[in-house]
C-alpha cells in the first residue's frame, strides 16, 4: 500500500506548493492593485485642489489684467506669451518619451535602467536650452517688433520688447525642467507636481493683484506669469533628485546610446505636444495680427474660457497613463478592464455636461467672470461646447494609447489633426473669423482622432484589447 500511495502523496504536496505560490502570488498582485488605485485617487484629489487653485487664479487674473491693461495692452500680452509658448517646441517631446519606459524599470525596481533613461533624456534637452537661446534671444532683442508681433508691435515700446525678451528667456529656461512632470507621472507621484502648482497658482494670483495696483506695464505681468510656475518647476526637479539620488549616477556613454531611441519617440511626442501650440496659441497669434485689438482680445478670452475646463478634466485623465502602463507590465488585466470602462462614461458625461453649460450659460458666465457685457452667437457658444467634448473624448483615448506603448500612432494622429487645422487657420479667419476657426477645431476632431484613436485599441464597443491584452482565460492544468 505505501509503495502505491507515496505517488499520491507526492503530486499532493506539489499541488499544494503550487496553489500556495499561486495564493501568493495573487495577493502580491490584490497589493500592487491596491497601491496602483491609491495613488490614482491621491493624484486626482490633489489635481482637484490644484485645478480649483489654476480656475479660482484665472477667474481673478484675466479680468484683473484685462482691466489694467485695457485691450490694446491684454491683447499685447496675449500675443507675447503666445509666441513664446511657440519656443516650447524645443523640448522635441522627450519628457512623454520616458514615461513608460521608467514606469516599466519602476515595476521592475531597476535602479541602473531609471538612471539611464533619465539621464538620456535630460542630455539633450540642456543642448537645446542651450543652442535655443543662442539662436532666439539675439532676434527677440534685434527684430523689429512689428515683424515678430504684426499690429500689435507697431507702436515699438521698449515695454512690449522687454517683456519678449523675458517671456523667452523663461521658456527656454523651462524646456528641461520640462520633463519633470512626465518623471513625477512614471513614479505616479503626480500630487507632488498638483501641490507645487497649487502654491505658485495662489503665489501667482497675489502678485498678479499687486501688480494690476502699482503698474500698467506689459512687462511686469508677463514677467509675473512666466517666472513664477518656472520657479515650482525647478524646486519640484531638484526634490525629485533629491528623492531618488540614484538618478545622478553617472551612466556614462550607455546614456548618449539610447538618446536615438528615446529622441525618435520624443519627437513623436512631439507632435502631440505641439498640438497644444498649433490649436490655442497659434489661432491667437494669428488673430492678434490680422484683426483689430477688440476682436483678438476678445477671442483670446474665449479661449482661455474653453482651454480651463479641458486642463481641469485633462488633469483627471493623466494619470491614467503610467497606471495603466504599470497594469500592463504586471499583466493586470482585471484592472485594465474596470479602468477602461470607467473611464469611457466619465469622459462621455463630463464632455457631455461642458458642451451644455457652454450652450446655454456661455455669455452668463463670462460676464460673471469679466464684469463686462459678453455678446456671443449661439452658433459660437455651441462650436466651443462641442470643442471640449470631443477634446475630452480624444485625450481619454489618448492616455489609454500611451499606457499601451502606442506612441508612436496616437502622437502621429494626434499632430497631424493639429497641423491641418493650424495650416488652414489663416484661411479660416479671412472666410468666417472666430467662428469659423471654432468649426475647423471641431471639425480636426471629429473626421480625424475621435475615431482614429479608438482605432488603435480595438475597443470601440469591446472589453478587451485583443492586440494588447492577451487572453485572461486560465491555462487548462494537465496532469
Amino acid at each position: 500500500m505505501s509503495k502505491f500511495s507515496q505517488p499520491g502523496q507526492f503530486e499532493g504536496e506539489i499541488i499544494d506548493d503550487a496553489q500556495g505560490e499561486l495564493n501568493e502570488t495573487a495577493s502580491v498582485a490584490v497589493a500592487q492593485r491596491k497601491q496602483r488605485q491609491q495613488r490614482i485617487t491621491l493624484a486626482w484629489s490633489t489635481s482637484l485642489i490644484s485645478k480649483v487653485a489654476t480656475v479660482g487664479v484665472q477667474l481673478i487674473a484675466v479680468p484683473l489684467v484685462f482691466r489694467a491693461l485695457g485691450e490694446g495692452g491684454y491683447a499685447a500680452y496675449a500675443v507675447v506669451t503666445s509666441s513664446a509658448s511657440l519656443i516650447a517646441v524645443l523640448s522635441l517631446g522627450i519628457g512623454g518619451s520616458l514615461v513608460t519606459p521608467i514606469a516599466e524599470a519602476v515595476a521592475e525596481s531597476d535602479h541602473c535602467k531609471q538612471a539611464l533613461l533619465m539621464q538620456a533624456g535630460l542630455g539633450p534637452l540642456v543642448l537645446l536650452c542651450i543652442l535655443g537661446s543662442l539662436a532666439v534671444i539675439p532676434l527677440v532683442a534685434f527684430l523689429p517688433l512689428s515683424t515678430l508681433f504684426g499690429r500689435v508691435g507697431v507702436t515699438g515700446s521698449w515695454d512690449l520688447r522687454t517683456a519678449a525678451l523675458i517671456a523667452a528667456s523663461a521658456t527656454l529656461a523651462w524646456v528641461p525642467l520640462s520633463s519633470i512632470t512626465f518623471l513625477r507621472q512614471a513614479y505616479q507621484e503626480m500630487h507632488v507636481t498638483h501641490l507645487l502648482g497649487a502654491a505658485s497658482s495662489l503665489l501667482l494670483c497675489a502678485a498678479l493683484m499687486v501688480a494690476a495696483k502699482r503698474s500698467t506695464s506689459v512687462t511686469i505681468f508677463v514677467a509675473v506669469f512666466m517666472l513664477i510656475p518656472l520657479g515650482a518647476s525647478a524646486l519640484n526637479f531638484g526634490w525629485l533628485f533629491l528623492q531618488r539620488p540614484y538618478l545622478l549616477r553617472s551612466q556614462g556613454f550607455r546614456a548618449w546610446k539610447d538618446n536615438k531611441h528615446l529622441l525618435a519617440d520624443g519627437i513623436r511626442y512631439m507632435g502631440a505636444g505641439l498640438s497644444s501650440v498649433l490649436l490655442y496659441q497659434w489661432p491667437v497669434y494669428w488673430v492678434g495680427r490680422v484683426m483689430p485689438s477688440s476682436t483678438s482680445s476678445w477671442f483670446a478670452v474665449c479661449m482661455q474660457a474653453v482651454v480651463l475646463p479641458m486642463g481641469s478634466v485633462f488633469g483627471l485623465l493623466m494619470p491614467l497613463w503610467p497606471s495603466i502602463a504599470d497594469a500592463v507590465a504586471r499583466s493586470d488585466h482585471h484592472w485594465l478592464d474596470g479602468a477602461m470602462k470607467k473611464g469611457r462614461v466619465v469622459a462621455a458625461a463630463v464632455g457631455g455636461c461642458a458642451f451644455l453649460t457652454a450652450l446655454i450659460f456661455g455669455e452668463q458666465l463670462l460676464h460673471l467672470w469679466l464684469r463686462k457685457p459678453v455678446i456671443l452667437s449661439w452658433q459660437v457658444r455651441g462650436l466651443m461646447g462641442v470643442y471640449v467634448l470631443l477634446a475630452i473624448w480624444e485625450y481619454y483615448y489618448f492616455m489609454l494609447a500611451l499606457g499601451f506603448g502606442q506612441l508612436r500612432e496616437a502622437a502621429s494622429a494626434i499632430f497631424h489633426r493639429s497641423l491641418a487645422f493650424s495650416i488652414v487657420v489663416p484661411l479660416l479667419t479671412a472666410l468666417g473669423g472666430v467662428t469659423a476657426l471654432w468649426c475647423g477645431m471641431c471639425c480636426s476632431i471629429l473626421f480625424w482622432t475621435a475615431w482614429r484613436l479608438p482605432s488603435m485599441l480595438n475597443v470601440p464597443g469591446a472589453q478587451d484589447t485583443p492586440r494588447m491584452i492577451p487572453s485572461r482565460r486560465p491555462a487548462r492544468k494537465h496532469r
